[in-house]
């Protein structure tokens, strides 16, 4: 199989949320083509290391200096690596009293219908690219809930970064691509 045909079944698997797939289908790319700048976009997109994918970012605007995804995705993951290394002790201490509230068990993250959904949920995405885990959503949700039964309403992304767990730029690149994949679908 040539790169573009890997790529483009590395798409495929990224729509299915395959990840797993994903890079392998991308790694073999690279490997076959390593020129190959569509590959190595993609390619760290889906890498859970932010080292990594900070390396295939670079590699990209080797390729292709003019490429303005790359630049913009390798300034937030830049941003995010520094941001994430300078606030991981100071998040661990504020979420520890939300981890200890019982109703935190309560909070599932996949509703019913959630499979047929067209753009999958905020919360997906954001834990898709890494930017929070699953127990950080649960607890944002669970403040969102907290919040409805005071009849305010608050939107997850503003939750999360009120509480240090998410940058506003993370946020706002998760919403971006959310809403990117809402107008792939519809055309």
């Amino acid at each position: 199989m040539d790169a573009n045909t890997l790529h483009e079944r590395a798409l495929v698997a990224i729509r299915a949320r395959n990840l797993v797939e994903a890079r392998r289908l991308l790694v073999d790319a690279v490997r076959r083509e390593p020129r190959h700048e569509k590959s190595w976009l993609a390619l760290a997109s889906v890498l859970s290391d932010m080292g990594q994918a900070i390396d295939c970012l670079e590699r990209v605007l080797i390729i292709n200096p003019a490429n303005a995804t790359a630049k913009e995705w390798l300034a937030l993951a830049r941003q995010e690596q520094q941001s994430r290394n300078a606030s991981i002790a100071t998040l661990t201490d504020l979420l520890d009293d939300d981890k200890q509230d019982p109703a935190l068990g309560e909070i599932k993250i996949d509703e019913p219908g959630d499979q047929d959904r067209p753009v999958p949920r905020l919360g997906k995405y954001l834990i898709d690219y890494k930017f929070i885990s699953e127990e950080q959503l649960r607890i944002a949700l669970l403040a969102q809930r907290k919040a409805a039964q005071t009849g305010q309403l608050k939107r997850l992304g503003d939750i999360l970064v009120d509480k240090g767990i998410l940058t506003r730029e993370r946020l706002e690149f998760a919403l971006k691509q959310q809403t990117r994949t809402f107008y792939n679908f519809i055309e």
